[in-house]
């Protein structure tokens, strides 16, 4: 009896040059480069809040005038446009606009 081709598809056949995860036995390659954190690099998180604070503060002051101006404006003119909505459709609005038009009641 022959194993099944599901047995052969686990691990990688035939000369290859990095055999499996994790497997040392394999030819050393070269030009991989590794790279790490400094001990004091990771102790930053202590003081993470208070940077938060004062530099996004200071960043989003400098970006008010872009998204604040515009934001302001468009809830503006929402607002008018739903005072203006309730009106038409009031009874008084619906007064207003026939007697403006010529219409008599």
């Amino acid at each position: 009896m022959r194993p099944t081709i599901a047995r052969y598809g686990d691990m990688p056949g035939g000369k290859v040059y990095s055999l499996w995860w994790g497997d040392s036995g394999a030819v050393k390659q070269k030009g991989v480069v590794t790279y790490t954190i400094s001990p004091f690099q990771t102790k930053a998180g202590p003081h993470w809040l208070k940077h938060y604070i004062f530099n996004g503060y200071r960043r989003l002051s400098g970006e008010v005038l872009f998204f604040g101006i515009p934001m302001l404006l468009g809830y503006g003119v929402y607002t008018w446009a739903k005072r203006y909505d309730e009106w038409q459709n009031s009874k008084a609005g619906h007064l207003a606009l026939a007697a403006q038009h010529g219409h008599h009641e």
